[in-house]
């Protein structure tokens, strides 16, 4: 692949939705940083920023904010400094390290329909719900898990995983959301059927940009619709899609980002 195609499908990815310099460097140092302690150089760093599209400006300003804000910790290193996840952040992260690299679809679980009496405001049907119930209809909604704490006037059944209508896919995974995974899904797909650029730093800014825009979007939803619309719905699919590109794409060793 010429270096002009390389550079046409790595900046397509790479508009495959917003690239804010914190999220993305916290993509990198939940991505580089396996372990508690790890680490990565302000070089290697900035080589990769820059090589995704990010200024030098715009990374320093993103640092100065995640380091206000509790997520990383710096460390001088001669005239180099070295960048790594806080207490929390390593928390943060780790929080969600399963459902950003897990290779297959969520296990299969419970999920609900819940109704409630004609008598409930929508605002007080809201407001005993989970964040991540779906509302469906007007006092009523599907949550992935086990319904708590509703009022015992509170009609709960369960829902087996099946071919779900399409105004309910729309209604627990909007169609903007279905549509940008698509475009994800499409733009690795070209890069996985072409040959891939022979640098690393190039190879390492693809797998940073498909982890990036992986994590951004799977963040967006809990397990639901992965429990009711099944292997097939945008998102599964573009979970196999990314799985294989960061399979072929390998963290790089450190130091060769800089050299």
């Amino acid at each position: 692949m010429q270096a002009s195609e390389t550079e046409r499908k790595i900046q397509r990815l790479a508009d495959c939705g917003p690239l804010k310099a914190w999220s993305v460097i916290v993509s990198v140092l939940g991505d580089f940083c396996v372990a508690r302690h790890d680490s990565i150089s302000g070089r290697d760093l900035n080589a990769l920023i820059e090589r995704i599209g990010l200024t030098a400006p715009t990374m320093r300003v993103a640092l100065h904010r995640l380091k206000r804000d509790g997520w990383i910790q710096t460390e001088k290193k001669g005239r180099d400094a070295a960048y790594r996840l806080s207490a929390m952040g390593w928390r943060e992260t780790q929080a969600v390290r399963d459902r950003i690299y897990a290779a297959g679809q969520p296990s299969t679980g419970p999920a609900q329909m819940i109704l409630a009496p004609p008598s409930v405001t929508a605002a007080d049907f809201t407001a005993v719900l989970p964040k991540t119930a779906a509302h469906v209809a007007p006092r009523t909604a599907i949550l992935a898990g086990t319904a708590k704490g509703l009022p015992s006037d509170y009609w709960v059944t369960p829902l087996n995983p099946g071919k779900a209508p399409e105004w309910v896919a729309d209604a627990i995974a909007a169609p903007e959301l279905r549509q940008d995974y698509d475009r994800l899904s499409e733009a690795v797909a070209a890069i996985l059927t072409s040959t891939p650029p022979q640098d690393t730093l190039s190879l390492s800014a693809i797998r940073v940009l498909t982890l990036h825009h992986w994590r951004r979007l799977r963040l967006r939803h809990d397990d639901l619709p992965d429990i009711l619309l099944g292997d097939d719905w945008e998102g599964a699919r573009a979970r196999h899609i990314v799985m294989t590109a960061l399979d072929r794409f390998p963290r790089p060793a450190p130091g060769d980002l800089a050299a």
